[in-house]
């Protein structure tokens, strides 16, 4: 039986790097808040400073070229290309790596100890199984026992999980994969040999080890055509950007597919990653709604006008919750927006809070483009995020805090 033998041993490849010093002058503040939506090329900083202009280039060594200036990838925490115009997806399933990559994917097979597939725009992409954590074969059911099992990052099997249609539930079999091809899915489940028709298997999620978060990639490209690639940055020559996924797992993508690149810094620090000291859900007249973190308030990837964020926070109206600033950190940075999964619906005001002062409020309506906002919040050891309703009651207020955290800034 011819079966994974690496899978304790892939690691993430060393971010290739030179770390260059660097200051950056910080922008002066009219209320400590700054605000910015446009859909023009652009970078952010990580203070929330926005400088326009087309990348022209990223060394090897780290330096983003734009217009006459070189600054510092690690110095920044948002790459922003001209708009693109969205690829049509015809694919249903889904291949995600070990390091959290989601590439859309159709024709997957198993061939040789890799995974091969297409992927829209990209083309055909072949990756080992070692770095493989799940596939999916068809449409994506919500809250299915196979999405519970993907998300549940912790949770490392012996074994394989297939998924197989069968009604409204899915069958959960435990095995190991040995063969996917255009018709079948052929699995060991206690040395016998078991095939499912392709059409019935909905999903495998793999016996791979997974990536601690200080092992995982530093960036996020999100794609037309909704894959989204967690990888290192190797260069960019103006036409094809390099990357590093994980080990033996490197690939050339064109810049013409980049609708977004997310970065991370040692200075940075998600509050979905933090405990909270109080929380108070008081809903108007909707149902009360638990808030999330990295998703939506209904359960989903946070998505403002058509752009997909790994990281946030989903509120509904009437979500109070308040977070400790241990740092101390100096600035609250969010793109804030109504999601897309309103349709267009919703009115909201987002509130922060720095103890019982107010520092920042905006009124946002469904269908706004994500707004950069950044707030001064320097001596202030708790921040308070909430969302108040608007004229519409707290129908269809789904609140997104995209990218939502707090910076250390370069003083």
């Amino acid at each position: 039986m011819v079966r994974r033998t690496k899978l304790n041993n892939l690691r993430v490849s060393a971010f290739s790097m030179v770390r260059t010093a660097f200051t950056w002058a910080l922008v002066s503040y009219v209320l400590g808040v700054f605000s910015y939506a446009n859909e023009e090329p652009r970078v952010i900083t990580l203070e929330g400073e926005v400088v326009e202009g087309k990348v022209e280039s990223i060394s090897s060594g780290g330096l983003v070229r734009i217009k006459d200036l070189e600054l510092p990838l690690d110095g920044l925490r948002s790459i922003i290309p001209d708009k693109r115009s969205e690829v049509t997806d015809h694919s249903e399933g889904k291949v995600i790596l070990i390091c959290g990559s989601e590439f859309s994917a159709s024709q997957i097979r198993l061939i040789d100890e890799a995974i091969v597939f297409n992927s829209p725009g990209i083309g055909n992409v072949e990756v080992p199984i070692d770095a493989v954590r799940a596939l999916r074969f068809g449409k994506l059911r919500r809250g299915s026992r196979f999405q519970k099992g993907l998300l549940n990052w912790e949770a490392t099997k012996e074994v394989d999980s297939i998924f197989i249609s069968g009604g409204s539930e899915l069958q959960e079999v435990d095995g190991l994969i040995e063969e996917i091809d255009g018709n079948f899915l052929v699995f060991d489940r206690d040395q016998k040999l078991q095939t499912v028709p392709l059409n019935r298997a909905y999903g495998v999620v793999l016996a791979s080890p997974l990536l601690k978060e200080n092992e995982r990639p530093a960036c996020v490209l999100s794609l037309i055509g909704g894959t989204r690639i967690k990888a290192d940055i190797e260069a960019f020559d103006g036409k094809m950007i390099e990357i590093n996924l994980v080990e033996d797992v490197n690939m050339k993508v064109s810049w013409e597919l980049v609708k977004r690149i997310g970065l991370k810094s040692a200075r940075l620090e998600y509050l979905s990653d933090l405990d909270v000291l109080k929380e108070v859900i008081r809903p108007v007249i909707a149902f009360k709604r638990p808030w999330q973190r990295d998703l939506t308030v209904t359960g989903l990837p946070i998505k403002i006008k058509d752009q997909i964020y790994d990281r946030g926070l989903g509120f509904s109206s009437g979500t109070y919750v308040t977070f400790p600033n241990e740092g101390p950190y100096d600035l609250f940075i969010a793109e804030i927006g109504i999601d897309d999964d309103t349709l267009g619906r919703g009115d909201c005001e987002f509130v922060v809070r720095g103890g019982s002062q107010e520092l920042f409020r905006k009124r946002v309506r469904g269908g706004d483009p994500a707004q950069l906002i950044k707030v001064d919040i320097t001596g202030h050891d708790q921040v308070t995020l909430e969302v108040d309703p608007g004229e519409d009651l707290d129908i269809a207020d789904h609140a997104d805090w995209a990218d939502a955290c707090f910076l250390q800034t370069s003083k």
